[in-house]
Formats: C-alpha cells, structure tokens, sequence
C-alpha cells in the first residue's frame, strides 16, 4: 500500500498567535510582565497572514500589562524590505510618524510579531533617545512578552 502525502507546508505551518489560539485553544499563556506595552500590528500580519485580533487576545491575558492602544497603528513602520532601501525617504518619514505615535502613548514597549518591523522601529527609537541612557522605549517580540514568567 501507497504511504499517504502529508498535507502541503502551508497547511502544517501558523503564525505564533494563530497556532496559540486556534490551534491550540490557548489565550493566557501564564506570562506575567509589568511594563506599559503598545502592539503594532505590521503590514505582513495584517494583509497576508490575518491574523486579527489574536496577539491581543493573548496580550491582554498578560499579568500585570499595561497595553496601551497605538494610534493609526494600522499604518506600517516604513520597513516592508526593499521598500526601505528603494524608498528611503518616504520609508523614513513613515517611521517618523509611527515613532510619533508610540511616543504618544506613553509605552515604554513596543511589541510585534514580525522581527523586521521590530528592527526598524528599535532602530528609530535608538537614534531618538541616545541622549537618555535609561529612558528610552524598547521593542520586544510577542514571543518574549508571552514567554515572561514573573521573578520571584
């Protein structure tokens, strides 16, 4: 008899939040993680992969978050791959106005599910806060946020 073929990648592979809510069930994770956080929600994640609301749902499951809403932050960061390279300009002016937003909101977190959008606006809020040491806003991936356990 004719072993059968599995199903296709495509169909065996999720995105983090996919896989964590619909797959699995799963919406609290147990993280704990006590810093004012604000989501982006990048280009990929929500013209390609769909992923909606998942990383929120999972982000306010979080103990002791405070996630905070990002302003137009259906926008993207300006990244987009080779768009930052071939479009520098425009790419840097919307990272100016995604920075602007998240400066607004108070967040001392910006978090994402796609490591690139991350680089890009870590990079950003580097150049902007080279002159305070300790007070800067930081990036953090999803995955870290959700694999915080609180210190004892």
């Amino acid at each position: 008899a004719r072993a059968a073929r599995p199903p296709p990648l495509a169909a065996r592979t999720y995105e983090l939040s996919e896989l964590l809510v619909d797959v699995l069930g799963v919406t609290d994770v147990g993280a704990t993680y006590p810093h004012r956080v604000t989501y982006h929600p990048t280009c990929h994640s929500l013209r390609m992969t769909r992923v909606g609301d998942r990383p929120l749902r999972l982000l306010r499951r979080v103990r002791d978050i405070d996630l905070v809403e990002l302003p137009a932050a259906d926008e993207c960061c300006g990244f987009g791959g080779t768009f930052a390279l071939k479009n520098a300009d425009t790419s840097a002016a919307m990272l100016a106005d995604k920075l602007r937003h998240v400066g607004s909101t108070g967040a001392r977190v910006v978090t994402a599910g796609d490591a690139s959008c991350l680089l890009h606006i870590g990079g950003g809020l580097a150049r902007l806060t080279t002159s305070t040491p300790h007070g800067g806003v930081r990036t953090a991936h999803l995955a870290e946020i959700l694999a915080t356990e609180a210190t004892p």
